[in-house]
């Protein structure tokens, strides 16, 4: 019995990799429709703009389409793609106007992180709750727990420094409980 594997874990055979690398237009709809999602919704959780998650969307798959030829393994599409994609978002970050943002110079204590990240991720309407964050704070978070990345990769891929990524994503955590607790009522009473 196969495995079926969703996202970014599909598997693309060589001869599908090569047509697509050679300009094939077939052989490159059938990886457009096979990762599609997989981008638009990492997209989606980096930027939450579904627009800005389309247009961006077509970006990565234009420049995959182009350097497809790069790719020496077929197996690591989707991983090559993942990154592609976030590339992709963080360099339309990079050319927006920056925000100011105030570095606190206080020691965090990395176990907290963790806590907090848990209740993060077993709330249901992550997207209401995100939409609360700038886009730094967002990439941070998401980054962390959407995609799976630690604070050093962040930082690399912002390059930025681990503590910066840190207290961003500290910060971005705290103004999430200070919004879940404006917006639960902690007194039910009928």
């Amino acid at each position: 019995m196969s495995q079926e594997y969703s996202g970014f874990g599909q598997l693309t055979d060589e001869v599908t990799l090569a047509a697509a690398a050679g300009g094939k237009t077939r052989a490159q709809q059938i990886i457009f429709n096979r990762y599609k999602n997989a981008v638009v919704r990492t997209l989606v959780g980096l930027c939450h703009d579904r627009e800005l998650a389309r247009d961006l969307a077509q970006d990565v798959f234009l420049q995959a389409f182009t350097k497809l030829h790069q790719l020496r393994n077929h197996q690591a599409l989707g991983a090559w793609l993942k990154q592609l994609t976030i590339r992709t978002a963080l360099s339309y970050f990079r050319a927006q106007p920056p925000t100011a943002e105030p570095i606190e110079e206080e020691f965090v204590d990395s176990n907290d992180w963790s806590a907090q990240a848990d209740w993060l991720i077993q709330l249901r309407d992550i997207e209401t709750l995100i939409a609360q964050l700038n886009d730094n704070e967002r990439l941070a978070v998401w980054l962390y727990l959407g995609e799976g990345y630690n604070h050093e990769e962040i930082a690399e891929l912002l390059n930025e420094q681990a503590s910066t990524v840190r207290k961003r994503y500290q910060r971005a955590l705290e103004k999430l409980n200070t919004f879940l607790t404006k917006e639960v009522p902690h007194d039910h009473q009928a």
